[in-house]
């Protein structure tokens, strides 16, 4: 599915949370299957993961073990071990010629099997993080935290973060959130991977938060319900002899006209030309996704259970 993508405009990110079931809980065979999935995220091109605390069941010392060598980059501005951080804080990638500050965040709390090892405040971590990125063009947050913790950082980082890509507690296939046009855009990670988000983005002139294309698809989907039903009373107001349904049907219709005025007014300035836009797109992971054999054969080893295509 990458494959069809052109590889020097994509940038493949994971919020964490990714290689363990529950948290503080790792068999041998569950740390097996850990390095197998950091695996195939390299496989995927995949840049960079935020550690989350399901990321450090096994400890602290296994998970340095797992990555040491890898091409994932780790990230975490608020993880620390005896008071110092343990992985970069964030780090700027080049992807087809776009600057992408990013900076990796772990879920508040202590490390179950490390005693020394805990995540701080996430916002200051994060404030401390973005300064030291120098020159960008694009800014993510990678927030392996609780959706109202991504909602928060969402909020109090208007203005120094684009994105916010959040995992740790199942949203499924939901749109990007915010709490005003001014927030930066928080996507909610699926389920157990059974859906890939793609995001297209443009930067226009390169100011301003970013305006979300799916607002208007929801936006036209409406414009054309509403069409449809003025067009429907119109016709039925032709047709209608009894003066009182004549009546009802007229104010009806003044009231739809008027919505539809309201909407395209709306729609007309919800884009300008120079806009920073993006488009949030999921792409699931079923039956019509076909299996790749070899990849499949190897998830049998891990997951016996495993019969889907993902």
């Amino acid at each position: 599915m990458l494959d069809k993508l052109a590889p020097a405009n994509v940038l493949v990110l994971d919020s964490g949370n990714a290689l363990f079931a529950n948290a503080g809980v790792a068999t041998e065979p569950e740390k097996a299957r850990a390095g197998f999935i950091l695996g195939v995220m390299e496989q995927l091109g995949t840049k960079v993961m935020a550690v989350g605390q399901r990321d450090l069941s096994a400890g602290l010392p296994f998970l340095e073990k797992l990555a040491k060598g890898s091409k994932v980059k780790l990230l975490s501005a608020n993880l620390v071990r005896g008071g110092k951080r343990v992985f970069d804080a964030g780090v700027v990638i080049d992807a087809g010629g776009v600057k992408v500050g990013i900076v990796g965040l772990t879920a508040v709390g202590p490390v179950a099997p490390d005693k020394d090892v805990t995540a701080g405040a996430t916002i200051a971590a994060a404030r401390e993080a973005l300064k030291s990125l120098g020159p960008r063009d694009l800014t993510i947050v990678l927030a392996a935290t609780s959706y109202a913790d991504g909602m928060q950082l969402s909020t109090e980082l208007k203005g120094e973060v684009d994105f916010v890509i959040q995992s740790g507690e199942f949203r499924g296939t939901q749109p990007a959130q915010r709490m005003d046009d001014q927030s930066a855009l928080l996507f909610a990670s699926a389920q157990k991977g059974q859906a890939l988000a793609k995001v297209q983005v443009s930067l226009g002139n390169g100011k301003g938060p970013f305006v979300d294309l799916s607002v208007g698809d929801r936006d036209q989907q409406q414009a054309d319900f509403l069409a449809s039903q003025v067009k429907t009373l119109e016709a039925r107001l032709a047709a209608a002899k009894d003066k009182s349904a004549t009546g009802e049907l007229k104010k009806t219709l003044v009231d739809l006209k008027g919505r539809q005025k309201d909407l395209a007014a709306a729609m007309a300035k919800r884009v300008a030309p120079t806009a920073k836009t993006m488009k949030l797109e999921w792409v699931l992971l079923g039956q019509d996704v076909a299996d790749d054999p070899k990849l499949k054969a190897e998830v049998l080893k891990y997951e016996p259970t495993y019969s889907g295509a993902h």
